[in-house]
């Protein structure tokens, strides 16, 4: 099987694709975050003093460090957004622009997630590599799907 496909960047499918696939880095930033604050809170209430710095570090940690992850990645991602030819087959996925070319065989990808007109192959350390739909056919996408699973990958279908 080879599955082959050109596309242009679309900023819309490049912040769900970043928000879903640094969606647990993000989680852990904000419980931190959350913790903290709850801490303060918590030291205000018994002893009545706030703690300035661990209010600042709760606030920083839920709601900046979520903001400046997601931001940068999409800006990042937007950045290089050169027209992309994207290759699914039997070895792995590939993707290449006018400037580099990507590979990765299917041992190093760990998750597929359907998401609304793309899939994006998830890698270890918070890495993924989003591929549009567009253009393909449902029995496409079932058939990337199905060859993913085949190869004992987690496969999370849109419903």
């Amino acid at each position: 099987m080879q599955i082959q496909l050109t596309a242009a960047p679309d900023p819309a499918l490049i912040a769900a694709a970043v928000r879903r696939g640094l969606r647990r880095p993000v989680l852990l930033a904000r419980c931190a975050g959350w913790a903290g604050l709850l801490t303060a809170a918590f030291l205000l209430l018994t002893t009545g003093d706030l703690n300035p710095v661990l209010l600042a570090a709760g606030a920083l940690l839920a709601v900046g460090v979520p903001l400046i992850l997601l931001n940068s990645n999409a800006r990042r991602q937007m950045r290089a957004g050169h027209v992309t030819t994207y290759e699914i087959s039997d070895g792995g996925v590939a993707s290449a622009d006018e400037e580099s070319r990507h590979s990765y065989a299917w041992p190093a990808i760990r998750s597929v997630d359907e998401l609304p007109g793309q899939l994006l192959f998830g890698m270890a350390d918070a890495r993924f590599l989003p591929v549009p739909t567009t253009g393909l056919t449902t029995a496409q996408v079932d058939q990337i799907l199905s060859l993913a699973s085949d190869r004992g990958l987690h496969v999370h279908r849109r419903v």
